[in-house]
């Protein structure tokens, strides 16, 4: 079969072909936290470390960091971010040449495993919206999103998209390549700048950062979704946004593949989704579902149907499957909106070659 029309590994199959392993090559890592001050003149910073115990047996340390010379009551904002919008492309660029260009990456310190294996338990914060028939269900049957905090890849690749708008969920798509949704970035930028500003956190779980955090310094788009509360038109279908960030964070957490989606896929029961669910734990734990169906097309841009359980909070987690022969999973699109009858995801071939360029410019 050709590599192109290659169909995805359906999800009972999927731990025969992607085995978990441990990690190839046990080291330390170093992550960065960031955090902004506003000053009348160059603070003063001093560090201390306090161990804490949490009676479990291992080696928990309080990072202390003094700032001496903050304004009282100042507020400070992370930087926004550089960028022009991308011309929606007329023709698709060929799939085959992209299938190894854009090709998921697994640093040799992360264990793998191709579903999440630390299950923890979810708090409904919201109530059900399925108790009342006039509120629009996103959630179809049973819930089958499960809470976890496992950090192997590729779970160490998805995590927690903060901006002025609120929060929502990404993935690492490349070096320092985070792929999220259009609606939650703020288009409404200071002169001069694209967007507002946007902080990821891979893995993030309970306010904790295993591997650090990074800000976004340029952004590729074809649509700015326009902050109505409604995504319509051509939103749907281009709903996503690249985020170039500030260090090669991909080189700590990994990242996946992208590629288009193809309409024989449509039977299978191969895609799983992760994202931040707002009436789950307050959006504070990644949750996960697996083995769903989605209806696409051979469309270059699309909204991507399916009946995954999704809330907000999820939009920007990626829509994903495992290719054999591939070194790990690839995205075909990103949560985007939901309604009574169907949820919907954007990307496809579209969104496959914004990533393209946003990797081939920043490297």
């Amino acid at each position: 079969m050709d590599d192109c029309k290659a169909r995805p590994v359906d999800i009972d199959r999927l731990e025969d072909i992607f085995r978990a392993r441990e990690a190839a090559k046990e080291r330390p890592i170093a992550i960065e936290r960031h955090f902004q001050v506003l000053a009348d003149r160059e603070p003063q910073v001093r560090t201390r470390l306090v161990r804490v115990d949490r009676g479990d047996g291992q080696s928990h340390w309080d990072v202390v960091v003094e700032v001496d010379g903050v304004r009282a009551g100042g507020r400070a904002l992370p930087p926004p971010l550089r960028g022009e919008a991308s011309r929606i492309p007329r023709h698709r660029l060929d799939e085959a040449a992209q299938l190894e260009r854009l090709q998921a990456h697994i640093p040799d310190h992360l264990a793998f495993s191709a579903t999440p294996a630390d299950w923890v338990r979810s708090v409904r914060r919201i109530r059900d919206p399925r108790v009342e028939p006039r509120i629009a269900t996103t959630l179809f049957g049973s819930d089958d999103r499960r809470a976890f905090r496992d950090t192997a890849y590729p779970w160490s690749t998805v995590g927690l998209v903060e901006t002025n708008r609120g929060s929502g969920s990404g993935v690492m798509i490349g070096p320092r390549h985070l792929l999220t949704v259009s609606h939650v970035i703020d288009w409404s930028a200071p002169a001069g700048f694209a967007a507002d500003w946007v902080r990821f956190t891979p893995s993030y779980f309970d306010g904790t950062a295993p591997f650090g955090e990074a800000y976004g310094s340029h952004i590729y788009w074809y649509v700015q979704e326009d902050g109505d509360g409604f995504i319509s038109g051509n939103e749907g279908d281009y709903d996503y946004a690249v985020v170039v960030l500030d260090r090669r964070l991909g080189e700590t957490t990994g990242w996946m593949g992208a590629r288009g989606y193809d309409d024989d896929w449509d039977s299978l029961d191969a895609w799983s989704h992760m994202g931040y669910p707002a009436d789950l734990n307050s959006g504070q734990r990644p949750t996960w579902q697996g083995g769903f169906r989605v209806d696409g097309s051979d469309a270059a841009a699309q909204a991507v149907l399916h009946k995954a359980d999704v809330f907000p909070g999820q939009s920007g987690g990626p829509v994903f499957g495992f290719w054999a022969g591939d070194v790990g999973p690839r995205a075909v699109a990103v949560q985007s909106w939901q309604n009574s009858s169907s949820n919907g995801a954007s990307g496809s071939a579209a969104m496959r070659d914004l990533v393209a360029r946003a990797r081939t410019e920043f490297s």
